[in-house]
C-alpha cells in the first residue's frame, strides 16, 4: 500500500517501503532517500497545519500526572501555571495564573465550605470583647472554657496573611495566663454547624465522608496543638494535630477529619457538628488522635496556648469541606451576613433607625419586626434600655418608659417590640418607633 500521507505509515518498520511513492525499500537508489526525506517533511508540515488529521486508536490513553493549581498537568509552554490538573479522584480542576478557578466532579469548588463566616468578616455583636467567656463574639464563633483561670480578649483584626484575599481575622489576646494546667482545664474556640446542612456527610454509614479543615493561623506560641470535631447527636469526638512552626507568622494548616461510619448526625435544626481549636487541654480531655470515639478527647496531649500574657492567636480563612483542601471559597459580605442572620440578628441605631407601628393604648406602642431571613428557631431577644427608644405620632413624641423586645411574641420570621411611654395620642394612632443613640435589639437563635 502506498504511503501517501503520514496517516498511512505503518507501526511495522519493514512495511514502510515508500514515502509518497518514493522508493525507500532495501537497495533503493541514494537519490530516493533524499527525495523521501523531503516528502516526509512535507507530510509533517501538513499534519502541523491540520491538513492531515491523525486518528487515535480507541484503546489509546494519554496518562498525565495529577499536577496542581500552581503547576497544572496540562498547560501551555508559554504559560505553565494556567491549565488543567486533577486534585482528587474523579475530579478535574482548572487553574489560571496559579490559582484554581473552577472544579468539576466529586469535590466541587462552589458551595463547598460548611463553615459560615470563616473569613471573620461579619461582627454584628461588635468588634471587641473583653474577658470573653462562654459567649459568642464574631458571628458564628464562640469561646468556651471549663475550670481554667485563663482570661482572653477577642477582637476583629485587620492583620491578615498577605496576598490571600482576606481583610479580617479574629484575634485572641491572653490577658490572664494559665500556665499551670489542671486535669480539668479546657478552653476552646469553635463554631457550631446546623445538622440538616450536614446530611451529605453520610455519618453512620459505610459511605461516611472524610473532610478537611483548613485555616490560616498566626500564633506567638509555637508547637503542636489540636483541632477537634464533636457530634452532639452521637456524643463522639475527634482530634487531630497541627504544628505552628514560626512565631508570629501567618501559616496555612490543614487537618483531616475522617468520616465516621459509627456516628450520628440527625436531619434537624440542632447542632450536628462542633468544630474548632483546643486552646487549653488538661489530661481529662486528652486521648487518641485521628479517630472517632465516645471519649471527650479534645486533644492528643495536654498543653496551654494561653500560658503567657504575651501570647496572641489570630485565625482566618477557615474552611471545612468534603475531600481534600482547596482554595478558600471567598463570598460577598451580603451573602455571609444573610447566613449569619439565621442564627443572630442585630437591630441597631445605625442599621434600623425607624420602625413603623401603632398605639395599642395611649401609653403603649407596638412595632412589628420582620426578620431579614427565616431564623433557625423562634429567637430569644434582648434590648438596650427603654430610654434609648422613642415614638413619634401625629399627636406628638415621647420617650420610652419600659421596653419588651419580645412583647408581640417571636416566631422564626417575625417578632415585635412593645414600648410603654407617657400618655400621648389615642389608641389606634399610627407612628414610628425610633432607635436613638445606642439603641439595639438582638434576636438570637444560636445553636
Amino acid at each position: 500500500m502506498a504511503k501517501n500521507s503520514i496517516a498511512d505509515y505503518s507501526a511495522t518498520a519493514a512495511s514502510n517501503t515508500d514515502i509518497q511513492s518514493v522508493d525507500i525499500d532495501e537497495g533503493c537508489a541514494p537519490s530516493g532517500i533524499n527525495n523521501a526525506i523531503r516528502e516526509l517533511m512535507a507530510d509533517l508540515a501538513d499534519m502541523n497545519a491540520g491538513t492531515t488529521v491523525l486518528t487515535s486508536p480507541s484503546a489509546s490513553v494519554l496518562t498525565l500526572a495529577d499536577g496542581s493549581s500552581s503547576a497544572p498537568a496540562l498547560a501551555n509552554t508559554g504559560d505553565t501555571n494556567t491549565g488543567i490538573f486533577f486534585p482528587a479522584a474523579d475530579t478535574v480542576g482548572v487553574a489560571v495564573g496559579g490559582t484554581e478557578v473552577w472544579r468539576f466532579g466529586s469535590n466541587p469548588t462552589t458551595a463547598k465550605n460548611l463553615i459560615i463566616n470563616g473569613a471573620m468578616t461579619v461582627a454584628q455583636r461588635g468588634t471587641s470583647f473583653t474577658a470573653l467567656a462562654d459567649a459568642y463574639c464574631l458571628d458564628r464563633w464562640i469561646y468556651t472554657k471549663d475550670a481554667t483561670t485563663a482570661v482572653i480578649d477577642v477582637t476583629q483584626s485587620t492583620d491578615v496573611p498577605a496576598g490571600e484575599g482576606f481583610g479580617k481575622s479574629v484575634k485572641i489576646d491572653v490577658t490572664t495566663a494559665d500556665s499551670s494546667i489542671a486535669a480539668t482545664d479546657l478552653a476552646r474556640f469553635q463554631t457550631r454547624l446546623e445538622a440538616q446542612n450536614l446530611t451529605q456527610l453520610k455519618y453512620g454509614s459505610a459511605g461516611a465522608q472524610t473532610m478537611t479543615l483548613s485555616f490560616w493561623i498566626k500564633s506567638t506560641k509555637t508547637g503542636t496543638f489540636s483541632a477537634f470535631a464533636f457530634q452532639p447527636d452521637g456524643s463522639r469526638f475527634y482530634n487531630a494535630s497541627y504544628t505552628v512552626n514560626v512565631s508570629n507568622t501567618w501559616e496555612y494548616k490543614t487537618v483531616t477529619i475522617t468520616g465516621d461510619s459509627g456516628g450520628t448526625i440527625n436531619d434537624d435544626t440542632g447542632a450536628g457538628l462542633i468544630v474548632g481549636w483546643t486552646l487549653i487541654a488538661g489530661t481529662n480531655w486528652t486521648g487518641s488522635a485521628d479517630t472517632w470515639s465516645g471519649n471527650t478527647d479534645y486533644a492528643g496531649s495536654s498543653y496551654s496556648m494561653l500560658d503567657n500574657t504575651s501570647n496572641d492567636i489570630l485565625i482566618t480563612g477557615v474552611q471545612l469541606e468534603v475531600g481534600i483542601a482547596t482554595d478558600f471559597e471567598h463570598e460577598d459580605y451580603g451573602t455571609t451576613l444573610a447566613k449569619c442572620q439565621r442564627y443572630f440578628l442585630a437591630l441597631t441605631d445605625s442599621s434600623d433607625r425607624w420602625h413603623s407601628g401603632y398605639q395599642n393604648l395611649t401609653s403603649r406602642f407596638y412595632a412589628p419586626i420582620n426578620f431579614a431571613v427565616e431564623m433557625r428557631a423562634a429567637p430569644s431577644s434582648t434590648s438596650s434600655a427603654a430610654n434609648t427608644f422613642a415614638i413619634n405620632l401625629t399627636g406628638g413624641a415621647a420617650g420610652g418608659s419600659t421596653v419588651d423586645a419580645s412583647g408581640l411574641g417571636n416566631a422564626k420570621r417575625s417578632g415585635g417590640i412593645v414600648l410603654t411611654h407617657a400618655t400621648i395620642g389615642v389608641a389606634g394612632d399610627g407612628g414610628m418607633l425610633q432607635f436613638g443613640s445606642g439603641a439595639y435589639v438582638h434576636y438570637s437563635a444560636e445553636l
